[in-house]
């Protein structure tokens, strides 16, 4: 590691877990401008500064950027605030109507970091299944301000100054055997109206989340699924960290490793979970999949492509920008995925594999409903 490096991560072990950080690393000249803008490169500006509040005093950056700092997080604050009241709206909403949405990731992770509101936030996802996904979207839709381009497993909307994403499909894999033990995992939980999952406090409202086992599996096979694709920056990797630093039995541990096994995500497994315990000082006890030497050598070239990509992958100076026509746009989507899949396939082969194929013909699904759409209104 550089010394850029082994500060960010000192400061970013200190933010997520509340142990000082080595002061011996910030002593004479550092580069606090290139630690402000890395932070925010990988959307963790909140927790860096967490860990920089720990350092004595003498040692802290520069007031002028202490102060911007803190303005930064303060917006990571203010973003929380709303989406947590939102997340409340759409709970009111869509439960007058009997629906039950479980959320994902975002503010649902964020409640196992130590201090929840300065994980760094985006949109609000919901899961409510094939028979509902019409019934809420036309549920939103009178007061969405804009919706895009509807995919395979969700639709998105501007409602009420955020981004939600309402899910008929919560995720799938590529891999179409993996994807039916995902499925089916899924439907150990799910039933329409009533899931059978936990509750936690996201803001005022008292929300359904997967149970632990699954949502370990979960987040990991996003994480993964994003890194072939495009990438993902270091807040991914902390979301699982913190996740799996969360109140759980070893039973619901050991179901977690089964999950991941069946999904062929036993590798994906192995070298996060060198990244986490080498990087960012995650107990090796709390891993679901143990890794081994050989696994530490390959984290090195996961965490390589994520440093340098920063907050999925859009600091990555390789990527070409997209072009704006529609079917030129789908072709560079898809010959930029065949590219990244190719390169960065050792992650999980598997899934690298039939990645292409599946984004091919989820398109052609999309646009054929579309088609047949248009011609019956």
């Amino acid at each position: 590691m550089t010394i850029i490096q082994q500060q960010f991560f000192e400061l970013l072990k200190s933010g997520l877990w509340g142990g000082a950080p080595d002061a011996s690393l910030f002593v004479g000249e550092v580069d606090w401008p290139q630690l402000f803008q890395l932070a925010r490169r990988q959307a963790l500006p909140a927790i860096v500064l967490d860990g920089v509040r720990l350092l004595p005093e003498e040692l802290r950056p520069p007031k002028a950027l202490y102060l911007q700092w803190c303005a930064v997080m303060l917006h990571v604050e203010e973003q929380h605030e709303l989406l947590n009241r939102e997340i409340g709206n759409l709970y009111a909403l869509l439960r007058a109507q009997g629906m039950e949405p479980v959320l994902a990731k975002g503010q649902g992770v964020a409640q196992c970091y130590r201090i929840p509101h300065h994980r760094q936030c985006g949109d609000i996802d919901l899961y409510l299944g094939r028979r509902f996904y019409e019934q809420a979207n036309a549920l939103l839709r009178p007061e969405a301000t804009e919706e895009h381009e509807e995919t395979f497993k969700h639709s998105c909307m501007h409602w009420h100054g955020v981004i939600v994403e309402n899910h008929c499909i919560l995720i799938s894999l590529n891999r179409p055997s993996a994807d039916r033990h995902m499925q089916r995992a899924i439907a150990s939980w799910w039933n329409d109206g009533a899931p059978r999952c936990p509750k936690v406090k996201v803001g005022d409202t008292l929300v359904s989340v997967p149970p632990y086992s699954f949502n370990v599996a979960y987040v990991l096979t996003h994480a993964t699924l994003h890194f072939l694709n495009e990438g993902i920056g270091l807040r991914q990797v902390c979301d699982w960290a913190c996740l799996l630093q969360s109140p759980h039995t070893d039973e619901e541990k050991a179901e977690a490793a089964r999950l991941l096994k069946s999904f062929g995500l036993e590798k994906s497994a192995r070298l996060f979970g060198a990244l986490l315990v080498n990087g960012l000082g995650l107990p090796r006890d709390v891993l679901p999949i143990p890794f081994g030497p050989k696994d530490e050598k390959k984290a090195g070239w996961l965490l390589d492509d994520i440093w340098s990509g920063g907050n999925f992958g859009r600091y990555d100076n390789r990527r070409k920008q997209r072009p704006k026509g529609y079917w030129s746009g789908k072709w560079y989507t898809l010959v930029r995925l065949l590219n990244r899949c190719i390169e960065m396939g050792a992650l999980s082969p598997s899934e690298a594999f039939w990645y292409p194929i599946m984004v091919a013909k989820h398109s052609f699904q999309m646009q054929w409903k579309r088609l047949t759409h248009r011609s019956t209104n």
